[in-house]
């Protein structure tokens, strides 16, 4: 499974691992599943007993399912000095920007057939995001930085309402449209974003490498996040020994190998998953289009 853990994050489709590794890709694809779900656990694990104590970040990466008919937002929470990847849910959109005449015909008569997409997805995705991130923040007070989606604005106000018992929240907001330089104070997230698209074939613009199912996206999001995390320097061009996102938390004291993230078995009993977690690891999240032909995650052994 290490070998095809180091494909799929350096930017190979499952066909491309397949013909390197001389498998079906359906094999390529069965494992990716299977190392997603362990990525899930390993990041929730390693995350368990670690406080956050810096600003975050979070923002959306909008990508799409089995057509460009289907998009749907990954909503990403970064750590603003570390660049750590805390935590991602998802939020499915509705279609927009220019369309032909046909494309609105065609949108209208999915969205007739499998229903709209709920317009306040994105709120109830950044929604659950903050409150994981906020439950983890030692300091009576956290600074949060956004763009400007009128979505999170209104998610933190749901926030307050709902959880007084957080932590006093300062967000400020950076226009979507400021230039995308390292003095940006979105650069974490940015950078995280680039990553994803440069390094997951699934995510790159025109490709036929696109991701069929959300369920597959999100398992490989999470495999991007160990990457990213706790395998990938912090600095391309930072000068030896390199230093990692994690070590940089200080969640972990070295760089790890995909052996050594992979020669412990995790469970799922033994982990608490949020809501959203849960759902990813169990097989849970559905692609309308493709009806019954889905399947759901069955453990054999719970323990």
């Amino acid at each position: 499974m290490a070998p095809i853990a180091a494909l799929v994050t350096e930017g190979a489709g499952f066909r491309q691992a397949a013909r390197v590794l001389g498998v079906s890709p359906n094999t390529v694809a069965r494992h990716v599943a299977r190392l997603g779900r362990h990525c899930l656990l390993l990041h929730h694990a390693l995350m368990q007993d670690h406080a956050i104590d810096e600003p975050l970040v979070f923002d959306g990466f909008e990508t799409f399912e089995y057509s460009q008919f289907f998009p749907f937002h990954v909503n990403l929470g970064v750590g603003a000095d570390s660049w750590f990847v805390y935590h991602f849910t998802h939020s499915p959109l509705r279609r927009k920007g220019t369309m032909t005449k046909g494309q609105k015909r065609k949108r209208a008569e999915l969205e007739e057939r499998f229903g709209r997409p709920d317009p306040k997805a994105v709120e109830n995705g950044t929604y659950s995001l903050l409150e994981y991130l906020l439950e983890r923040v030692q300091d009576p007070s956290v600074l949060l930085h956004s763009d400007d989606h009128p979505a999170y604005r209104r998610a933190l106000r749901r926030l307050r309402q709902d959880r007084p018992d957080l932590p006093e929240v300062i967000h400020k907001i950076t226009s979507s449209k400021a230039r995308r330089t390292q003095k940006n104070p979105l650069f974490p997230v940015n950078l995280a974003d680039l990553l994803l698209r440069h390094g997951s074939a699934n995510h790159r613009r025109e490709t036929i490498a696109f991701s069929k199912r959300c369920q597959s996206a999100m398992e490989r999001v999470a495999i991007f996040t160990v990457w990213r995390n706790y395998v990938k320097k912090r600095r391309e061009k930072e000068c030896w020994p390199a230093q990692t996102a994690a070590m940089q938390v200080g969640v972990q004291d070295h760089a790890l190998t995909w052996r050594e993230i992979l020669k412990r078995r995790l469970f799922p009993s033994r982990c608490d998953l949020s809501r959203e977690w849960a759902t990813y690891y169990w097989r849970q999240v559905k692609t309308a289009v493709m009806g019954d032909r889905q399947t759901v995650h069955a453990l054999r052994y719970a323990f």
